[in-house]
């Protein structure tokens, strides 16, 4: 049992640090202020809510979001900006498991990404609404600055994040077995 937690932490703590690289990478490559919507950091979160579950999922979204933002900090640090990353560790466990069909992992990710994208959003509007000292209107127009673009890259992301996380998944089934062991297998599937 002690064996097969220390496995479970082991890959969540692998994934977590994979998905802190990538978002810290793409901070640096788009420029600061500026919110394309890549969320690639969240493959790795995806895989691990998919094979490791909702308690793992969300604790590597939380970890994913503040150690990231600590190794690279940009403004101050928002508790509804983690929503997002908290949503990629757990709703593709709702929706897939580790040997789901490419259809349920695209719904997952869509699913998924709307939410995310909807945290996101909601966090733009009230972090400028206490940024403008409660002026509504300002924080609207802030709240709404990148929706389009958000919503324009979203079918390119939910390819790419599905298609990475599927593949990912089937090459990795000969590791899973070995990493968990066949009697867990049985049990998921």
């Amino acid at each position: 049992m002690v064996k097969k937690e220390l496995r479970k932490l082991t890959l969540a703590a692998t994934l977590t640090a994979l998905s802190i690289v990538i978002d810290i990478l793409s901070k640096t490559i788009i420029p600061s202020g500026v919110s394309f919507g890549f969320p690639f950091y969240a493959i790795p979160l995806v895989i691990g809510s998919i094979v490791l579950g909702p308690i793992y999922g969300v604790t590597m979204g939380f970890l994913s979001d503040l150690v990231g933002f600590m190794s690279f900090p940009q403004g101050t640090y928002d508790i509804l900006f983690a929503l997002q990353a908290m949503a990629w560790g757990v709703i593709p466990w709702l929706i897939a498991r580790r040997k789901s069909s490419a259809p349920r992992v695209v719904i997952a990710v869509l699913v998924t990404h709307i939410v995310a994208s909807l945290c996101s959003t909601t966090a733009d509007f009230f972090g400028a609404f206490a940024y403008n000292g409660g002026n509504i209107n300002q924080s609207f127009i802030y709240m709404w600055r990148f929706l389009p673009l958000r919503l324009m890259m979203m079918p390119v992301n939910i390819i790419l994040i599905s298609v990475i996380t599927y593949i990912s998944n089937q090459r990795l089934e000969p590791i899973y077995e070995e990493f968990f062991g066949k009697k867990q297998l049985n049990n998921q599937s």
